[in-house]
């Protein structure tokens, strides 16, 4: 049965404990794309890293454990910074964890990191230049904005399977409905040029989903974006559990591989002048 989407309307997926199931699994299918991406760009040497949007905090706790002394996650859902402590304590990582947001960066202890790294948050917001803008002001003169976003509708299925479209219109109908940037990807590296970042460099990653378990992340989005998508009139409630029973149906067939959406990786540095 679809979830309770009293609170959704206004964010295009749901947060909160009701998610930490995705953001897991989302962690795991993510995790190596990410670690490359921050190993090519030297977070590890880094004193003091910022994990903005932390989620589940699996970010700042790989960087606490490989040994960066000051590893900080926010996210502004206080659930969510509640498991990410809790996680941390039993996992007896170094990183902590606070309740703040994009508004909150460049102020008080929230200043002067090395490295400030963000994950799929700026392609929830209307316009990435001032969440940009905000996380340069984070960063040391002279040190590394990293941020991974997505271009939604360039995930694909192979077979095609006619739910996954179906699961992704909504997806892009009802990010756009809310004044979300689905496609945010490519607009990140001009955004960074614009507001002065030096040394900007991209890349483009796609992770690929083999495996039942990873294949259902599709079927977790499509109930995490019940809210917009019912509020907006875009589907009935009757399509929205066909679709997540077909989307769970469709992870357990055979030679099924289908991808997360192209993630685009695009690192600069604040000027140092």
């Amino acid at each position: 049965m679809m979830p309770d989407v009293a609170d959704d309307a206004s964010y295009v997926i749901r947060s909160g404990v009701g998610a930490l199931q995705r953001l897991e699994l989302l962690a795991e299918i993510c995790g190596p794309a990410t670690d490359a991406f921050l190993e090519r760009n030297g977070a590890e040497r880094a004193r003091r890293f910022l994990d903005v949007g932390c989620g589940i905090g699996a970010v700042a706790n790989r960087m606490a454990s490989a040994g960066v002394p000051h590893a900080v996650g926010i996210d502004i859902n206080p659930e969510v910074v509640a498991g990410a402590s809790d996680r941390a304590r039993r996992a007896g990582s170094g990183a902590t964890f606070q309740v703040a947001g994009l508004d909150d960066l460049g102020r008080g202890d929230l200043v002067d990191f090395d490295v400030v790294y963000v994950r799929c948050v700026l392609s929830h917001l209307p316009d990435p230049l001032p969440a940009l803008r905000s996380l340069l002001a984070a960063t040391r003169p002279g040190g590394l904005v990293l941020v991974e976003d997505v271009e939604v509708g360039a995930t694909w299925s192979s077979p095609a399977e006619p739910a996954l479209a179906r699961h992704l219109d909504l997806y892009v109908a009802a990010a756009r409905g809310i004044g979300a940037r689905p496609d945010v990807g490519p607009d990140l590296a001009p955004g960074l040029r614009s507001l002065g970042a030096t040394d900007v460099t991209v890349d483009v990653v796609q992770p690929v989903l083999r495996t039942p378990q990873a294949l259902r992340i599709h079927a977790r989005t499509m109930e995490a974006i019940a809210g917009p998508v019912l509020a907006q009139g875009l589907a009935t409630t009757d399509e929205f559990d066909t679709l997540v029973a077909r989307l769970d149906a469709w992870a357990d067939e055979p030679g099924v591989v289908a991808t997360l959406p192209r993630f685009v990786q695009v690192g600069g540095r604040r000027p140092t002048g």
